[in-house]
């Protein structure tokens, strides 16, 4: 995984945000306004009632995203059972919609994880230059077992087109201008431009996500 070594101690740094967090009622450690505002209007999410739905929109070309990456990761695996992590891609120029294809292309051909790994290594680690779809061509077909004509198949599909397009009207319902953030259940926003580092973002998240749970249960312990 990506910058795996940095996992251990994101574990143990969120588990000390949140329980700092449920001890305080978190107002000391994450500030409306500051580290997280609601989402108006809040937006529909796409999972089933009871589950809660954290969306990340990101962009491979982000250092700050790729940054991110193991605190998410780590956070995922650890995550409660009701709660879904979807990421989109931030086609927020159309310098980004090349990034957004190569995420649902992978997703098309069943590799997300897989690519999800080795597009951000080959963009923010060896600074590979991926700006075409003859570079991605090249670079699915060199890595992942792909054939030439299954990327052009799913590259210029319609499924793919369709998707993107998806993504850019999620963005602009939540009001997204920078990247990575963070939307917890269509209510919430955080992220890296909420003056936290990475390991509070995802501890931000952890303590809205405690917000929704018992807003499900109706303030039920």
């Amino acid at each position: 995984m990506i910058m795996q070594k940095l996992l251990l101690p994101f574990g143990l740094a969120l588990g000390l945000l949140a329980g700092t967090a449920h001890a305080t009622g978190a107002p000391a450690a994450f500030k409306a306004g500051i580290n997280y505002i609601p989402v108006v209007p809040a937006q529909p999410t796409s999972v089933p009632p009871g589950q809660i739905q954290v969306v990340e929109f990101f962009w491979y070309g982000c250092a700050r995203c790729f940054a991110l990456q193991p605190y998410l990761e780590a956070w995922d695996k650890n995550k409660p059972a009701n709660v879904v992590l979807k990421r989109v891609p931030a086609a927020l120029n159309p310098q980004w919609d090349i990034a957004a294809r190569a995420y649902y292309t992978a997703r098309q051909l069943g590799i997300p994880a897989q690519a999800n790994d080795a597009i951000y290594q080959a963009l923010q680690i060896k600074h590979m230059n991926l700006a075409t779809a003859a570079d991605y061509e090249n670079f699915f077909t060199s890595r992942f077992g792909v054939t030439a004509q299954q990327f052009e198949t799913v590259w210029n599909s319609l499924e793919v087109d369709a998707r993107i397009s998806q993504a850019k009207v999620l963005a602009q319902r939540y009001g997204i201008t920078d990247v990575p953030t963070l939307a917890v259940n269509g209510k919430w926003l955080t992220g890296a431009g909420y003056h936290l580092s990475n390991a509070q973002i995802m501890a931000a998240v952890n303590w809205l996500v405690q917000q929704e749970q018992t807003a499900l249960t109706g303030g039920a312990q």
